[in-house]
């Protein structure tokens, strides 16, 4: 016995290899007291859609018909309808994980578009039936900016990125480009290259209505070629203020030039008499400015009639009427404009912002015609500090958005469904000299669980600080928010100044009770624990406390809220949360070289997850050790709300990593999944009803830094999103690996056991508060009342290694003695002491299991 306990227990330490597991773990599915005959229970979970990503790193593209526009998204080409912004088609190649550098469409068939890709290949799409008609390789090398020549079909103007040396690589403004016509046949094949010139550092490239004169320009030069049969001839100019954007005029011999300084400098230098010259260097133009702009232009577009539109950091459309000499504003567009297109037709401007959304606005009445938003951190340059918050109530993901903001976003629909502005800032303040505002950043959110609170940490960075390194910070402030019933929208109850020196490190409300009134605890990096009560609407500090020293970390309350949990570097204390007194009720160590830990949740009734960088450890609340333990380099740990259910993201190699779904009884993954890539958050989205045609089932939700939502679900589901991508080799490979793994061979009969012994009335009275520790989550019980473990270790082992399966029957004398059934034997555990894993909760068919709550279309923070 004493070695079978050894055994056990180091087994319960060891990292486990899913795929060296599969004999055992048929065999323990083999003696499960829950038994299915199609194997439901280990039904395996794969790769449903991907949403989110970039919509905005470049102007969209009109079809030549003007009834719809083209956005590069990642590695596809979404279409979108021009009056509503409903996506209409999404094109991807399953077996290029390249992405879509540019995208133009064809101007013979409105219903035609080339992608040009970053495996150096182009691509013809056809709309209506959704299939690549043509694929031409790009032997020079992939192409990065493309514009239609409009002197020859089938042929494009691009910006050719050149193999790069060394020190190119070290600094990307070295690389070389050639500017190139590439003509594509019309067979597929390899696609005619035809070089103009070649520059350093090429930022865009602009052709002039007639395809005879080509621009392009770095941060510091611009290049102007005139096209002939018999070759180019160039112009190169250096210039001291960095250069943004530059267009042609389509009727006066102007190139527009744009600067960081927000002037547009008409550059007269495109004259029909030096064609055929020789080529020049700072050869002598006459210039003049047009001056709006207070920073740098982003984008510049002509109208067919001669009208300029601008915009860049103000978030401001400026429409030039330069025959009249006056301007037209389309304001407050909230981000800055990163592109500009005009419509075939003239009738519509396509504005894409940093925030990653497009705006389309009719070019008569500057109204806003339709509004697409993508995931704000596909574009965000500051740091994920928030994680993947899953709102309770509407089953939408909260995040970082742009500075100052939260962004509510609908993985399921791949749509944004609203954004929180937590800290109100100038967002054009400051120029040159002076320098950029500070930039506030939403350090922490986290939502009451019946929705009705929203707590959230921001703070403005010091000069010089990283955005969101609250080591920088400035300013920090602790808000709290309750959602108004009439609007829908969070409104600020209470803002607490400097709650934490340093800032606050974790933030975690206590679950509703009823007639009692809200609770938060917040940590910071002064070493306090603050406990926050909700009195009258407003909020203040109930409680404070430290622990020797350490700085905490992360918090959490237990299901029923009696107890909170606090990462003090390497220990979990447990507080009483109603009294939260100078002293923890108890402390758990794992090792003296357990590092800082930084995160903390309980995982139903029985156990508790605490995590670091490099390791998980699950508690078992019992017996108040450590249960079992996961050494793996950690990207991400989200506990389900309701299940008892982890999910771990871990580091396999450095472009790769694995996704685990786990059981808090067992340390053998109930499944396992690869993914291409880091992961930078990881969510479990509850089961929700069906609502529009979207199956309601549990979700796993990857984020990648690449701003990409893995959606993951049950593999036996249909789709549950609308038309996507299809799905990458990489899901395919995941899904095979899944059914090899999981399986459903032929399960052989139980072996018979012979009954065990009837147990002692002190290892039934044991089981009693074993029991009730379980259903309280906090052993309560004095130790006294307990009999000594020498007493009870053999029967007590027995008793919770008994028979799990319908023939197993409970002994007559136990029976006998205790009529309300509570001494029967408990089922299998790997370790004495052990709470019994509840199989209604414990299995992969549970996580994507029936929906109990609708997925809104909507923001409805109060009606469920």
């Amino acid at each position: 016995m004493a070695g079978k306990k050894k055994a056990d227990k180091q087994a319960s330490h060891m990292e486990v290899d899913p795929a060296a597991e599969r004999s055992r773990s048929t065999k323990r599915r083999s003696k499960s007291k829950v038994t299915e005959d199609d194997g439901s229970i280990y039904n395996s979970v794969e790769l449903k859609l991907v949403s989110g990503g970039t919509l905005a790193h470049k102007a969209v593209e009109f079809s030549s018909d003007s009834r719809h526009f083209y956005v590069a998204k990642n590695t596809a080409v979404a279409v979108y309808n021009v009056e509503n912004g409903e996506m209409v088609q999404s094109f991807a190649v399953a077996s290029s994980q390249a992405a879509v550098n540019a995208v133009v469409g064809d101007a013979q068939n409105g219903r035609r578009v080339y992608a040009f890709t970053a495996d150096a290949r182009v691509r013809l799409w056809d709309t209506d039936s959704g299939r690549a008609v043509g694929e031409w390789e790009l032997a020079e090398g992939p192409v990065v900016h493309a514009v239609a020549d409009p002197s020859r079909a089938r042929a494009f103007i691009c910006a050719v990125r050149l193999a790069a040396v060394k020190k190119q690589r070290l600094n990307p403004d070295k690389t070389k480009y050639a500017i190139s016509r590439i003509t594509v046949g019309e067979q597929a094949g390899v696609a005619a290259h035809e070089e103009l010139f070649r520059m350093t550092g090429a930022l865009g490239v602009a052709v002039r209505g007639d395809g005879q004169w080509v621009a392009a320009h770095s941060k510091f030069s611009v290049v102007l070629a005139q096209v002939a049969a018999g070759g180019a001839v160039v112009h190169r100019w250096s210039v001291t203020e960095r250069v943004s954007a530059v267009a042609f005029h389509p009727g006066a011999g102007v190139l527009a030039v744009g600067d960081w300084r927000g002037r547009i400098v008409f550059w007269h230098c495109v004259d029909e008499q030096l064609v055929g010259t020789a080529a020049s260097v700072d050869r002598r133009v006459a210039r003049h400015a047009h001056h709006w702009h207070a920073h740098r232009v982003n984008a510049i577009a002509f109208t067919e009639a001669g009208d300029m539109v601008s915009g860049g950091e103000e978030g401001v459309v400026v429409v030039w009427h330069l025959g009249a000499a006056r301007r037209a504003f389309i304001p407050r567009l909230g981000s800055d404009i990163t592109g500009l297109a005009v419509s075939p037709s003239q009738a519509h401007y396509a504005v894409t912002l940093r925030d990653n959304s497009v705006k389309i606005f009719a070019a008569a009445t500057r109204a806003l015609v339709a509004s697409l938003r993508g995931l704000h951190f596909a574009q965000a340059a500051q740091r994920l500090t928030t994680g993947l918050v899953v709102h309770p109530r509407t089953r939408h993901v909260v995040l970082n958005g742009e500075p100052g903001l939260l962004q509510v976003y609908s993985p399921l629909a791949d749509r944004h469904v609203a954004s929180i502005e937590v800290a109100a800032f100038n967002r054009t303040g400051g120029t040159a000299a002076s320098g950029a505002p500070a930039q506030p950043h939403v350090d922490l959110v986290q939502f009451s669980g019946d929705g009705v609170w929203m707590v959230t940490a921001d703070s403005r960075r010091k000069a010089g600080g990283a955005a969101g390194d609250a080591r920088h910070a400035s300013a920090c402030f602790l808000k709290f928010w309750r959602v108004d019933a009439a609007t829908q929208a969070y409104a600020l109850a209470t803002r607490i100044d400097a709650p934490h020196a340093g800032g606050v490190t974790a933030l975690a409300f206590r679950p509703p009770r009823v007639g009692a009134a809200a609770v938060c605890a917040s940590t910071g990096r002064d070493g306090a624990l603050r406990v926050w009560e909700e009195r009258g609407g407003a909020w203040a500090c109930r409680a404070a406390a430290t622990y020797r020293g350490q700085t905490p970390r992360a918090a959490a309350f237990s299901a029923d809220g009696s107890v909170l949990a606090v990462a003090f570097g390497g220990a979990v204390t447990l507080w009483d949360a109603d009294a939260c007194g100078s002293a923890p009720a108890a402390a758990l160590v794992a090792s003296a070289a357990t590092p800082a830990l930084r995160g903390v949740a309980f995982v139903g009734a029985a156990f508790l997850a605490a995590w670091s960088a490099a390791r998980l450890d699950v508690w078992n609340l019992a017996t108040g050790a450590v249960w079992w333990t996961l050494a793996a380099p950690l990207q991400g740990v989200a506990v389900h709300p309701r299940v008892p259910l982890i999910a771990v993201a871990a580091r396999q190699a450095a472009d790769g990593a694995s996704l685990l779904v786990l059981s808090p009884a067992s340390p053998h993954p109930l499944a396992a999944l690869p993914v291409a890539g880091p992961v930078a958050a990881l969510a479990l989205v509850p089961a929700a009803a069906a609502c529009d045609g979207v199956l309601g089932r549990s979700l796993l939700v990857a984020l990648t830094p690449a701003g990409l939502l893995n959606v993951y679900g049950s593999a036996s589901e249909s789709s549950i999103a609308p038309v996507r991508p299809p799905a990458s080799s990489t899901a395919s490979a995941a899904s095979a690996a899944l059914a090899s793994i999981f399986s459903s061979p032929a399960a052989p009969p139980p072996a018979s056991r012979p009954a065990p012994a009837a147990p002692s009335p002190h290892v039934r009275a044991a089981l009693r508060l074993v029991r009730s520790a379980v259903q309280s989550a906090y052993a309560a019980a004095p130790h006294h009342v307990l009999p000594p473990v020498a007493a009870l270790f053999e029967q007590f082992v027995a008793a919770q290694l008994a028979a799990s399966s319908s023939a197993d029957a409970v002994p007559a004398a136990a029976a006998d003695d205790d009529d309300d059934g509570e001494d029967t034997p408990m089922p299998d555990a790997p370790m004495p002491g052990a709470p019994p894993p509840a199989p209604a909760h414990a299995t992969v068919d549970d996580l994507w299991g029936d929906a109990t709550q609708p997925i809104c279309a909507g923001f409805d923070l109060v009606s469920s």
